[in-house]
């Protein structure tokens, strides 16, 4: 009879973890990530700072909802304000009038680049300020917008066309990086933005 030798406890070769492990984490990171960025632009495109006011008078009026909101916008460069307005949709004269303010120092040119976050090609707004119209057609890239103010000023913008499903969120870009504006899902809506030039 032969006995056989007791056999040792061993190591066993070290497998390879596998690639289904790292995949799975990074695929949770990516999911984590994804639901915080749109709870993020969720409750920054629709802010509970908004103030909805109703507008009074007559009755279809006072379905008209206004949403207000802060922007600081940088300013063009007084030597610049002749290539800013070349531009623009204002009419030759509006643009003398402007410049002739310009130069005298009662109103400041200030650059506010808007989109449609959505990336749609195709929404139009009006943006109003300082009793001048702009009728501009968004797309999913940012578009110059010139606008003449004075120090602080009121920016309207109101809807041309019919807002896309679930709502137009735009976006523009300030002073202090891109911002999302309240949204609007109405031809009876409107944002009031209070602008301060820097």
């Amino acid at each position: 009879m032969t006995v056989q030798p007791e056999p040792k406890p061993q190591l066993l070769p070290k497998q390879e973890t596998s690639r289904s492990h790292s995949l799975w984490a990074g695929g949770t990171l990516l999911a984590v990530a994804s639901i915080g960025a749109g709870a993020f632009f969720f409750t920054h495109s629709t802010p509970a700072t908004a103030a909805l006011s109703s507008t009074s008078g007559n009755p279809t009026a006072s379905a008209a909802s206004t949403f207000q909101a802060n922007a600081q916008l940088s300013m063009i460069a007084p030597g610049d304000a002749p290539k800013a307005l070349a531009g623009t949709s204002f009419t030759e004269e509006q643009k003398s009038r402007i410049m002739a303010a310009v130069q005298r120092g009662d109103m400041r040119l200030v650059e506010m680049p808007v989109l449609d976050g959505a990336g749609v090609t195709g929404q139009t707004i009006d943006v109003t300020v300082s009793g001048l119209t702009q009728r501009i057609v968004l797309t999913g890239q940012f578009q110059r917008l010139v606008l003449p103010i004075a120090e602080a000023a009121q920016v309207t913008i109101d809807p041309v066309t019919m807002p896309h499903t679930p709502a137009l969120i735009i976006g523009a870009m300030t002073a202090l990086g891109p911002e999302a504006l309240p949204s609007l899902t109405a031809l009876n809506q409107r944002i009031v933005l209070d602008v301060i030039v820097q």
